[in-house]
C-alpha cells in the first residue's frame, strides 16, 4: 500500500492558494483511483473541516450522514433536514472547509441537488468563511452536470482542477530511480496511484498475478470503469479493443466492432473527451482529414491489449493463452510506451534549458515512412527530429539509425528550416563517442542525469 503522500505539491498550492484568497466554491474531479481522496484529506490535515463520502444510498441517509459528520465535528447533538440547513448551521461558525467527495452520487440519487448547491453557494456561503470543495470521479457526470454552461452551478467555482495520473518522471519519488522497471510499471499502470499500490517491481511475474487472474483487482478495472462511466460499456471497450489491437484508422475501427464508420466519431469524442483515447494527425498539419486514434491512457492500452482480449479465457481459468500473448509481446508493446515517455523526457530538456524552446510536439508519418517524434519551433523555424528506440544500441546501429532519420526528415517539407536529428533508447554503448561526432544521442542513463540535476 502506499507508504507516504507523494508528489501533488502544484495540486495542494492551488488548493491552499484558493483556501487563502476565501474561494467559496472549488470543483475537483478525475477518474476513479486517480488519488483525489488522498489530495483532498491531505489538504484538510491542517484545517478545521469536514471530509464527506456521498453513499449510494439516498439522498435522506447522505442528509442524515452529513448531520452525524457535522455533530462530531462540534462535539453537539445535531439533526438537519436537508443540506440547506445544514450549510445555514455551518455558515455561522466561522472559517472552515467542507469537501463533499463523490458528489455524483448524490446527484443520481436527487436530481434537483445541483439546483440547491446553488442555491447554497449563492446565498448561504456568500458571507460565510467556508470553502465548499465538490468533488468527483465520473468525469461525464461533473464535466456535464457541474461544469457545463447550462448546469445550475456554471460560472461560479473560484477554481476548477482536474486530477490527472502522475507523469512518467513524478513516478520516481514513488519507485526511485530503475528506469528500466519504471518503464515497465508506467506501461501498466498508466501512472494510477491505486495501481501503482499493487505494482512493485514490474516484474512479468507481479505483472501476470495483478492481471491475468479472475480474482485480481485489474483484471476486472478496466470493465468496471467503463461500466460506471458510460451507457454501452460493451460498445466503447470494443472500440478501445480494436485501437489497442492496432486498428487506428476510422475504417479498420469499424470493421471490428461491427459498426457503420459514420456512426463511429460520437463513440469516439466520448473517449477522447474521458482522456482514454485521442485523434493524431501528422504533426506539420494542424488539421488532416484523415487521422488516427490512439489510446492516451497506458492502463487503458495495456487492458485492452492483454486482457480483455482474452478475459473469456482467463474467467474459464484458462490464462495460458494471455500469458503467452503477454510473455511475447510485452517487450514490443513497451516500444509506444517509451515514445510517450521520450516526449516528456524532451519537454523536461527544455525546461532546464537543455535543449532550445520548441514549442510543438507530435508524430509524423506519410505513405509508409513514419519519424516517432518532431519537435517543432515554428517562430524560429527550427525542427528536431527524434527516434525512439526501446533496445540497447551500439554505435554502428546509431549511426544507421540517425542515417535513415535524416532521409526521412527530407521528406517532411521544412526545407528552409535549421534541422536536428536525435535518437533516445534504453541504452547506446559509445554514446560519447556519437556525442563528439555531433549526434544527439540520449538513453535512460541520461533519464537519471537530468532527475539527479534537477533536483
Amino acid at each position: 500500500m502506499i507508504r507516504k503522500f507523494v508528489d501533488r505539491k502544484k495540486e495542494l498550492e492551488a488548493l491552499e492558494k484558493a483556501y487563502q484568497r476565501g474561494v467559496k466554491l472549488f470543483i475537483v474531479y478525475g477518474r476513479r483511483r486517480v488519488g483525489k481522496t488522498a489530495l483532498l484529506r491531505k489538504f484538510l490535515e491542517d484545517k478545521r473541516g469536514i471530509y464527506f463520502l456521498c453513499s449510494q444510498r439516498g439522498y435522506e441517509k447522505d442528509v442524515e450522514r452529513f448531520s452525524k459528520e457535522i455533530s462530531k465535528l462540534f462535539n453537539l447533538p445535531l439533526k438537519f433536514e436537508n443540506f440547506e440547513e445544514a450549510f445555514e448551521f455551518l455558515a455561522k461558525q466561522g472559517k472552515l472547509v467542507v469537501v463533499i467527495d463523490e458528489f455524483p452520487y448524490l446527484i443520481e440519487a436527487y436530481k434537483p441537488i445541483v439546483s440547491v448547491f446553488q442555491s447554497i453557494v449563492d446565498l448561504t456561503l456568500e458571507n460565510s468563511e467556508i470553502m465548499l470543495v465538490l468533488s468527483g470521479s465520473s468525469v461525464g457526470m461533473m464535466e456535464r452536470e457541474v461544469l457545463s454552461y447550462k448546469a445550475p452551478l456554471y460560472g461560479r467555482a473560484g477554481g476548477i482542477m482536474k486530477v490527472k495520473p502522475f507523469g512518467f518522471f513524478d513516478m520516481v519519488e514513488w519507485y526511485g530511480e530503475d528506469f528500466e522497471r519504471l518503464v515497465r510499471i508506467y506501461g501498466v499502470t498508466g501512472g494510477v496511484p491505486r495501481y501503482m499500490e499493487l505494482i512493485h517491481e514490474g516484474s512479468d511475474e507481479e505483472i501476470i498475478r495483478n492481471f491475468f487472474k479472475p480474482t485480481a483487482f485489474l483484471f476486472n478495472e478496466g470493465r468496471l470503469l467503463l461500466m460506471e462511466e458510460l451507457r454501452s460499456p460493451t460498445t466503447y471497450g470494443q472500440i478501445i479493443e480494436a485501437i489497442a489491437l492496432g486498428k487506428t484508422r476510422l475504417t479498420e475501427i469499424a470493421s471490428y466492432v461491427l459498426m457503420e464508420p459514420k456512426d463511429l466519431p460520437a463513440y469516439l469524442r466520448v473517449l477522447s473527451d474521458l482522456g482514454i483515447v485521442k485523434r493524431e494527425v501528422p504533426v506539420t498539419k494542424k488539421t488532416a482529414k484523415r487521422g488516427i486514434y490512439v489510446i492516451k491512457d497506458e492502463y487503458f492500452r495495456f487492458y485492452y491489449r492483454f486482457v480483455s482480449p482474452h478475459y473469456e479465457e482467463i474467467e474459464a481459468l484458462n490464462p495460458e493463452p494471455a500469458v503467452e500473448d503477454f510473455r511475447r509481446n510485452f517487450n514490443t508493446y513497451l516500444g509506444k510506451t517509451f515514445e510517450k515517455i521520450a516526449g516528456e523526457f524532451l519537454v523536461k530538456l527544455i525546461k532546464e534549458k537543455m535543449l532550445p524552446p520548441y514549442t510543438r510536439f507530435g508524430h509524423w508519418w506519410h505513405k509508409g515512412e513514419e519519424i516517432d517524434l518532431v519537435a517543432l519551433n515554428e517562430r524560429e523555424r527550427k525542427v528536431l527530429f527524434v527516434e525512439v528506440k526501446w533496445k540497447d544500441l551500439n554505435v554502428r546501429e546509431t549511426k544507421g539509425i540517425l542515417k535513415d532519420l535524416k532521409r526521412k526528415g527530407g521528406l517532411v517539407g521544412l526545407d528552409d528550416w535549421e534541422k536536428s536529428y536525435g535518437i533516445v533508447a534504453k541504452r547506446i554503448r559509445g554514446k560519447s563517442k556519437l556525442r563528439d561526432e555531433g549526434y544527439l544521442t540520449w538513453d535512460l542513463g541520461d533519464f537519471k542525469e537530468l532527475v539527479e540535476s534537477s533536483s
